[in-house]
């Protein structure tokens, strides 16, 4: 095969390959009736409204409008936390870890009946992530607490 052809099949491949591994990393996302998409079976993801314990995270508790504001601040502040979307009582981040720069998607939910912020940490790829989610939100729910 003349070299030309195979570096183009080399590439073609390459193409393909990521796209499947990309296709299988699209995150489910959003609340529907108050509620965030269910985590996925593997154990990277923590979810304020999610029944299976061990993947179970409290909400945290606002007491304002600005007390959500000022949580929403703090998770943007993170180190390499990008926002995505924003709406009045939503909001969707992307955070990429420290090293190998994986992409973790955070969401939050705010619900003022309740004065609650449900939350949600999970990664895009690979099965276990070493409690980084469970801890990220544990930070943002310490640094919110600290901030009062």
């Amino acid at each position: 095969m003349p070299t030309n052809i195979r570096h183009i099949a080399h590439a073609a491949a390459a193409l393909l390959i990521c796209a499947l591994l990309s296709a299988c990393s699209a995150p489910r996302l959003g609340a529907d009736n108050g509620k965030f998409q269910a985590c996925p079976a593997a154990p990277h993801c923590v979810s304020s409204t999610e029944n299976n314990s061990e993947k179970y995270i409290a909400p945290i508790s606002v007491k304002s409008q600005d007390d959500w504001q000022r949580l929403q601040n703090l998770l943007l502040a993170m180190p390499r936390t990008e926002l995505i979307s924003r709406d009045t009582h939503y909001l969707h981040a992307v955070t990429s870890t420290a090293i190998m720069r994986y992409k973790d998607d955070v969401e939050l939910l705010y619900t003022p009946s309740k004065n609650t912020v449900d939350v949600r940490s999970s990664s895009r790829i690979g099965y276990y992530d070493f409690e980084v989610n469970r801890e990220r939100i544990e930070t943002l729910r310490s640094e919110f607490q600290r901030s009062k």
